[in-house]
Order: structure tokens, then C-alpha cells, then sequence
């Protein structure tokens, strides 16, 4: 027999299908009410000293419950969001789970709070770098209007979240919308100034975006002499990864030659090895 914990979660995920048009209005606020009340129980985690089968089982059916209400009716979202507003749950974790929610399934209720949680400091860490991403993934024109000039500008890391997580919920928006983000990419790769973590995130994307721009920026980057090695990597598999085969060979054959660092040159050749022989 399961834990009754377990069973309650169970239960949850082997719902009726949410209905789409039967009962009133009033009667669909309430279904979902009681809904995310119970989801916030999926998202609990079990005690530090449950037994394995029980936190594997709470991994599942986190999973599950919100793929669910992801998906549920815009009264689901707003439940999620007063439940935020009125009642928050004292773990990060469960509020990241509702605002999760929310986003998903009535993001323009959910819009100013997570513009408010990106770009005003005080909440918790964990659910601002959410919020940062929530805002990519649902709202991806906000998203641009509000991360864009942040990142372009001079970021400060005591207001915002962690500039990298800003950079990757940017680039979600700007896929979604179909557009090129190499300009900014490029910008923060070969920014000296900028925080490693940040440089490299943005290295590893261009090789997602072949243009010229991109290898431009990819090719500075790899006889970079600012002494990190690893940049310096990225960027080589980002070009293996963007360039044809015969042009990346020129390339990485040409940098060899005029490389004076042994274990780089060694990289190269394990590349050439790989992609030219």
C-alpha cells in the first residue's frame, strides 16, 4: 500500500479531464481553487529522511501535476496567482510551482508580477530567476522590452537576477518570435567585462545561429589571449558546430598552425581528428 502522502498525490494526477464548458462560472473558480490547493500539496516535498520510493515518486508526480495544470483553463492561472498573492507558500520551491502555473495558463494576469519580480529586488533569489524565465517562455515581447535594455546596458547583479539567467530567458523569447539574436550574442561573448558564466552561455548560442556575425565573434574568440582556455574550447566546437566541413577545417588548420599553447594545440587536434580525418 502506498504512504498516504503518496496516494493523495496519486489521486491528483488521476483527475477527470478539466471540463471545458459544463459547469457555470463560479462552479469553474472553484474547481480550480480546489485544484491548485491540491497541487500545492504535489509540490511539497516529502521529509529529508522519507524513503527513496517516496521522493521518486514526489519527483514524478511534481512533474506530472504541472504538465497538467499547465495546460488547464485560465481559471487554474488565476487560482495559482491569488494563491500567490494571498496565501504563499513558505517554500521557494511550491511558489516557483504556482507562479509556474500561472504563467502558463493566464499569463496577462501574471504579467505585471513577473515583470515586478525580474526587475525589483527583494523577493527570493529562486523565484525571481523563475519569474526571469517564465517571462521568456510565456510573454516573449515583454520579455524583450524588459531583459533587453538590462542587458545591453550596465547590468547590475544587486537589482537582478543572474545576468545569465536573464540572457538565456532573452534568448527564449527570441526564438519564440523568430528572431536573430546573434547582434546581443555576440556582444556579450566578447565582452572581457562581462561574468564568465554569461560569456560562455553566449559563445555556446551562436553556434546555434551560423552567420557571419556569429563567426566573426567565434573566431575572435578562439585565439583569444586573455588566458581562458575554456572560452577558447566553446567557441572551437561552436564553429565545428555552425561551419561547413571543409571551412571549419581550413580554420581550425590555420589557428594550429599559429597556436603557441601546446594543450590548445592538442584540442585542435582532437577536433581535426574528429571532424577532418
Amino acid at each position: 500500500m502506498l504512504p498516504r502522502s503518496l496516494a493523495h498525490l496519486t489521486a491528483l494526477l488521476v483527475l477527470p479531464p478539466l471540463a471545458a464548458c459544463g459547469p457555470g462560472q463560479a462552479d469553474a473558480a472553484e474547481i480550480a481553487t480546489r485544484e491548485i490547493r491540491d497541487l500545492v500539496t504535489a509540490l511539497t516535498p516529502p521529509a529529508l529522511d522519507a524513503l527513496p520510493v517516496e521522493k521518486s515518486e514526489f519527483y514524478q508526480n511534481r512533474k506530472r501535476a504541472l504538465e497538467r495544470l499547465r495546460q488547464a483553463s485560465e481559471a487554474h492561472g488565476l487560482a495559482a496567482l491569488e494563491r500567490l498573492r494571498k496565501d504563499p507558500p513558505a517554500l521557494t520551491e511550491v511558489r516557483c510551482g504556482l507562479l509556474d502555473v500561472a504563467a502558463h495558463a493566464a499569463p496577462e494576469a501574471t504579467e505585471p508580477l513577473l515583470v515586478e519580480l525580474v526587475t525589483t529586488f527583494g523577493a527570493d533569489l529562486g523565484l525571481r530567476r523563475e519569474a526571469a524565465e517564465l517571462l521568456g517562455q510565456c510573454l516573449p515581447e515583454t520579455a524583450l522590452s524588459v531583459l533587453e535594455p538590462i542587458l545591453r546596458e550596465r547590468y547590475d547583479g544587486r537589482t537582478y537576477p543572474p545576468e545569465e539567467r536573464l540572457l538565456s530567458a532573452w534568448l527564449t523569447a527570441m526564438e519564440r518570435l523568430g528572431r536573430d539574436p546573434v547582434p546581443l550574442l555576440a556582444l556579450a561573448a566578447t565582452d572581457l567585462l562581462r561574468p564568465m558564466d554569461v560569456r560562455h552561455f553566449a559563445t555556446r548560442a551562436l553556434g546555434r545561429f551560423p552567420s557571419p556575425q556569429g563567426r566573426q565573434a567565434l573566431e575572435a574568440l578562439l585565439v583569444e589571449s586573455s588566458g581562458n582556455g575554456y572560452i577558447r574550447r566553446i567557441a572551437l566546437q561552436a564553429l565545428q558546430e555552425s561551419l561547413a566541413k571543409d571551412e571549419f577545417c581550413t580554420l581550425a588548420r590555420r589557428v594550429q598552425e599559429n597556436e603557441a599553447d601546446t594543450d590548445f594545440i592538442l584540442v585542435i587536434e582532437s577536433a581535426l581528428e574528429k571532424s577532418c580525418r
